[in-house]
């Protein structure tokens, strides 16, 4: 039995690796694409493998009892059919589809992938439905002449570059006695970043009793005075109000207002884990540097980025967290 399992799973593999081939060659990536004969399929569906068995039963009565009637109705039965398919085909072909570049977002999140839909010639597309594998599916239709702007959500689970594989694109109007369907692989190029740990940034200067992981401060830079707050787990040993504690009044932490000259660098090295734990930290302590206007530089293994603060410099920061040792990606 399990001999039987494994050769049949090890048979689908290969079926799956030779269709995936075939498509690509057939239908290659790309960033729009008209839908033609060469890119769309079609096979009865259910009703229509039902339909068929019915004028083939129809078909055997006719000749069974010489009935002409029989032999009208079946013949006008199978012409029925036949326009149907036509439809069916059509609704897909002649249809265009592009998309741009999508925002770039974190694992775990929802990408929102914008698509362009347009429809050539004089014929309206009705009940079109388009969506990843795994993910919802939307319906839409297609006005001749007319372009309409949706977006098709796809649920990121693996950071790197946005793959969110071949978009199933598929209709059984208008009679729904046939499927016609296509995969199109459509070149979104965008970014999926690592999932960002909420852990608190703790800054280590090398000083003593200053032990705690974190990042390593660079410069201290200008700070304002804000006031004092209960002591927490983690807070720097430099930040504690040691005259409040000799005075007798409890372990309390000095505040400052936003340093918008501190420097500082996120290492690799300073972050325990496997490689996925380490890029989520550091991610989430690039957002939060960021956020608070300092300046930042990251460490990587073969990688350094200097310190700075710019809205460039943080999609620099996440695209090389994104890429780092990424499935399908060279180590950067």
């Amino acid at each position: 039995m399990t001999a039987s399992l494994s050769l049949r799973e090890r048979l689908r593999a290969l079926w799956r690796i030779r269709t995936r081939r075939w498509l690509d060659k057939r239908i290659p990536r790309q960033r729009e694409i008209r839908l033609s004969q060469r890119s769309i399929f079609i096979l009865p569906s259910a009703a229509g493998w039902v339909f068929g068995l019915l004028l083939l039963l129809l078909l055997l009565t006719a000749i069974n009892y010489q009935n002409s009637l029989i032999f009208a109705m079946t013949f006008w039965l199978f012409a029925m059919g036949g326009v149907a398919m036509y439809l069916t085909f059509r609704n897909l072909a002649g249809l265009s589809l592009a998309t741009h570049e999508a925002m770039p977002c974190f694992v775990g999140d929802t990408a929102s992938i914008p698509l362009r839909i347009s429809a050539d010639g004089r014929y309206n597309r009705y009940g079109i439905q388009l969506g990843y594998p795994a993910n919802p599916q939307r319906q839409t239709d297609a006005i001749a002449g007319e372009v309409a702007d949706l977006h098709i959500l796809f649920d990121c689970q693996q950071r790197g570059r946005l793959q969110p594989g071949r978009l199933l694109v598929e209709s059984r109007f208008p009679a729904g006695l046939f499927y016609t369907w296509t995969h199109l692989d459509l070149d979104v190029g965008s970014l999926v970043y690592p999932h960002p740990e909420e852990v608190p940034l703790v800054l280590s200067a090398g000083g003593d009793g200053d032990s705690l992981p974190g990042a390593t401060l660079d410069a201290a830079g200008q700070q304002d005075f804000r006031g004092l707050r209960p002591y927490q787990a983690g807070d720097s040993l430099r930040q504690i109000a040691w005259k409040q504690l000799a005075r007798g009044k409890g372990l309390v932490t000095k505040e400052f207002d936003r340093d918008e000259g501190a420097s500082c660098w996120l290492e690799w090295n300073n972050v325990s884990g496997d490689v996925e734990t380490r890029l989520s930290r550091l991610c989430g302590w690039v957002l939060s540097c960021h956020e608070q206007g300092w300046l930042y530089g990251l460490r990587l293994p073969g990688v350094e980025i200097r310190p700075a603060h710019s809205e460039g410099h943080l999609q620099q920061c996440l695209a090389v967290l994104a890429l780092f040792r990424a499935p399908g990606e060279e180590d950067i």
